[in-house]
Order: structure tokens, then sequence, then C-alpha cells
């Protein structure tokens, strides 16, 4: 007898709010399927009908995060929008399971992941051309400086609004670092 569809899918939530409990206490590396069968509720056969291991659980959380994020930059891309709304677009769909899967407890792979995701958006408004020497290093710097001010914010706990941090992102990513610490700085 088959289960019915909105039983298996109350069963992966359990599991992955399981899951989502243990992140915030430990790494993911360290989450076992016993720790999560408990957490969630039921036995280590239930967990496998779901998933083979951890790792396919973590890959499932990573790619339906990913999923949603990469739609959001698409769809926020299409509308054209200013630098300055895209920051905020992409801000609003960083969620905190994304910040909590780069962070400290979560899969160092994870945000190579991100910023992958980014490129598209970074490449369409960095205003620097493709044909320009040393590209590819000049994307890979502000995909780089632009994750590092986001964890840096989400770690401060967001102690500046989303307007704020966005603006400075801006200001960074048209003028440059120099544009802020030596504002009378000719170059």
């Amino acid at each position: 007898m088959k289960k019915q569809p909105e039983v298996t899918e109350r069963t992966r939530q359990r599991f992955l709010e399981a899951f989502w409990s243990l992140v915030r206490e430990k790494p993911v590396a360290k989450i076992s399927v016993s720790e999560l069968t408990k957490r969630a509720g039921y036995n280590r056969s239930t967990f496998y009908e779901y998933f083979l291991d951890t790792d396919e659980l973590l890959a499932y959380v990573e790619t339906g995060l990913l999923e949603q994020l990469k739609e959001t930059i698409l769809q926020a891309m299409s509308e054209k929008h200013s630098l300055g709304a895209m920051f905020q677009i992409i801000f609003a769909a960083m969620n905190e399971k994304i910040y909590l899967l780069m962070g400290p407890n979560g899969d160092s792979a994870f945000l190579a992941r991100v910023q992958s995701e980014m490129l598209p958006f970074l490449e369409a408004y960095v205003p620097v051309s493709k044909d320009t020497p040393y590209f590819d290093y000049l994307i890979c710097f502000a995909n780089s400086a632009l994750f590092g001010l986001l964890q840096h914010w989400n770690e401060k706990g967001k102690d500046i609004s989303t307007e704020e941090i966005s603006g400075l992102m801006q200001e960074l990513v048209l003028k440059g670092l120099t544009s802020r610490v030596f504002p009378q700085v000719m170059m």
C-alpha cells in the first residue's frame, strides 16, 4: 500500500526540521542519521526511505535553496532593476538557512556554490567589460568581497539596515574601497 503524498511530505518536512534544528547546534559534518531520526521522531529505516545518507539530505537542502536563490536573481534581472534594488532583492532571498549553511556550522562547499549562482548577476551589473584584462579575476574579487560583507553583516545580527548595506555594497562595487576609505585621494 502506497503512502499518501501528504504523509510523505509531512515526514520529509520533519526530517528537514530536525536537520535545521541540529545545524543551529553543531557542524553539518557531525550530524548523524541517529540524531536526525531521534529529533524527527522516526526510526532509521524511515529516514532511509527518504534519503540515502546525511550527505544526500544536505545535497537536497542545498539544491533547493540554490534553486530558489537562482530563480529570484534571474527574475529580478529580467525586470531590469538598478544595482541597489538588485542587492535588496538578493538580500531578501538570502534567508537564515542560506546563512547557516555558509556559516561556521555549514558546508564549506556551499559558499562556493552560492557564489557560482551569483556570477550571472555580477557579470551583468559590475561595470566591467568581459574584454577587460583579468575580467575573471575582477569578478572573483567582487564576488568574494560581496559575500564576505554579507557574512559579516549576518554575523553582526544585521546591525545596519538592508538599505545601508545595499548602499555600501553598491558604492564599493561602483567606486571601490578607495572612495570610502580615502575619499580625498585621486587615482
